[in-house]
């Protein structure tokens, strides 16, 4: 019965898909080379860009964030330290150079940018940096604990200059702060707001925050204390939530949106004939997979009852029920890339062991599911964004694993809700991306270790964990490689996070807007955007 329903599904599945007409099974290859930024055309300034996002961004406080939403409106309001590059190096953002590193590995100097204000009028400086860093180490419920768990102390050198003393040496300290930890916030909106911070947030950034309505928009105006204004052509932003595909797609095309994220992969051969659509492509950091709650109870480390969180020999079976090359091709028409770590092989840090997958092997699987002695088929619910996209995935992911003998009940929940869920545990598996990030150990850590800001399935080990500490503090690039390698062997042993596949970055805008940019950390950059003079 599971085979015959698992396989008929699969064939339905790809039978739906090509009836729709929308687009054949193609590869990465016949699409669009590689497109980052749209054509710098002469632009005028002033006017509004709509920019559809496919989810609810949560909190729009840097500490507290999780999702790639919220950062995709942090990238307009809210500047780092440091930022990453076309190519994913690191560049000073608010800081005024690459940090200073002592000889030992356990100082960080990092000069600031000097005559910055904050979108609030309050000078950014030594002290503003400090209060911000400390409060990303310090807030309960912080989502960037993780991230800055090497820090010991922040310290104010003179106005310009702040000095970061670690516990330990800390390699990717730097690329954390080209995210969300080194987000710098008024000092004088934090004062006042505190915890609420997120109802009226305040950074250095091109535009300013203006309003949120709740599962509508989010409004951004251009900021008049910001540093390089002169380069910012739009005078607001206007962040729209819209989960359906067709519904972004239909209004991009109508111009009523002029920017989207995450192109649904239908519609990519279709945009590359449309000559009133720009479209931008981009490899990505990114990995989906399946998490799974195996001592998460409560957002504490506990016991959880069910057959995955029980056996590993459950979670390894449903690791090779997935085929990932006909998932790629039946959920993404072919667009996407396998992964099976969290490990981009753009990595300095890649190896051919941490890209290896484990193999499609629905028989072993079988075995394994028999060895346990559990009653088939083996019921759980999967949590997964509510969205076309993910729907569409989360299908073919339970179709496979149902030929096994798996009973995958799919649970479709609003995104911000469901990480929020996660986070207490309120889950047995959880379908999730992550947005990836240059260093190897912001992909890792913080979801593998013992208290990880991101660790939903609250699984770790001590082992694992001190090889995760040794390859940050790890300065030596080959050493560091050899520690990976093991350390995504570990991960694959445990399965508590089945890795399935990288996404890669397609985002549109109408041919009336210009200056756009994507990179492969997934962010739209909309700084120097702005709408296209007549008859330029």
């Amino acid at each position: 019965m599971a085979d015959r329903c698992g396989r008929g599904v699969l064939v339905a599945l790809a039978t739906a898909i090509a009836a729709t007409g929308c687009a054949p099974l193609v590869d990465v290859e016949q699409t669009a080379a590689e497109v980052r930024s749209s054509v710098q055309a002469p632009t005028v300034r002033g006017g509004e860009a709509v920019i559809a996002l496919d989810q609810e961004p949560d909190k729009l406080d840097p500490t507290l964030a999780s999702t790639l939403a919220s950062r995709q409106i942090f990238s307009s309001m809210c500047e780092k330290l440091y930022d990453v590059d076309e190519s994913v190096r690191l560049v000073p953002q608010l800081a005024a150079a690459l940090p200073q590193i002592s000889a030992d590995g356990r100082e960080l100097t990092i000069p600031l940018r000097t005559r910055v204000l904050f979108n609030d009028g309050t000078p950014l400086d030594a002290p503003a940096v400090k209060k911000s860093l400390d409060r990303h180490r310090e807030l309960k419920g912080s989502a960037r604990k993780t991230e800055l768990n090497a820090v010991q102390s922040v310290a104010v050198v003179d106005p310009s200059t702040v000095r970061l003393t670690l516990s330990r040496p800390y390699a990717p300290l730097t690329s954390m702060l080209a995210d969300r930890a080194g987000m710098i916030m008024s000092p004088a909106k934090l004062d006042e707001r505190g915890a609420d911070f997120t109802d009226d947030p305040v950074c250095v950034g091109p535009f300013r925050f203006t309003e949120r309505v709740a599962q509508d928009r989010i409004v951004l105006d251009r900021s008049e204390f910001y540093y390089d204004r002169d380069r910012v052509r739009l005078d607001r932003l206007v962040y729209r939530t819209v989960p359906d595909d067709n519904i972004r797609m239909a209004n991009l095309r109508s111009g009523e949106f002029d920017v989207i994220w995450e192109v649904p992969t239908p519609e990519v051969p279709i945009l590359l004939r449309d000559n009133g659509i720009v479209l931008l492509n981009q490899p990505t950091l990114q990995y989906y997979g399946i998490t799974v709650n195996v001592r998460n109870v409560g957002g504490e480390t506990g016991e959880v009852t069910g057959p995955l969180a029980d056996d590993p020999r459950l979670r390894e079976a449903l690791s090779l029920a997935i085929d990932r090359r006909t998932l790629n091709k039946i959920a993404f028409n072919g667009l996407f890339q396998t992964a099976c770590g969290p490990i981009p092989d753009s990595s300095e840090y890649a190896t051919p062991k941490t890209q290896e997958c484990p193999p499609h092997d629905p028989e072993r699987a079988r075995r394994l599911i028999a060895e346990t002695g559990v009653r088939t088929p083996v019921r759980f619910e999967m949590t997964l964004a509510n969205d076309p996209t993910q729907l569409r995935a989360g299908q073919v992911i339970q179709a496979m694993a149902a030929q096994v003998g798996f009973d995958v009940v799919l649970r479709p929940t609003e995104s911000a809700t469901a990480i929020s869920e996660a986070r207490q545990g309120h889950f047995q598996t959880f379908f999730v991306g992550w947005s990836g990030r240059p260093d190897p150990d912001g992909n890792i850590a913080a979801f593998h270790t013992e208290g990880g800001s991101q660790n939903y399935s609250g699984d770790f080990s001590p082992a694992t964990d001190e090889l995760i500490e040794q390859a940050g503090s790890e300065q030596d690039v080959t050493r560091r490689r050899a520690l990976y390698e093991q350390i995504v062997d570990a991960l694959h042993q445990r399965n508590n996070v089945v890795y399935l596949y990288r996404t890669q970055y397609y985002t549109a805008h109408t041919a009336q807007l210009a200056g756009v940019e994507t990179f492969p950390d997934g962010i739209i950059r909309m700084k120097s955007a702005g709408h296209v003079r007549a008859g330029g």
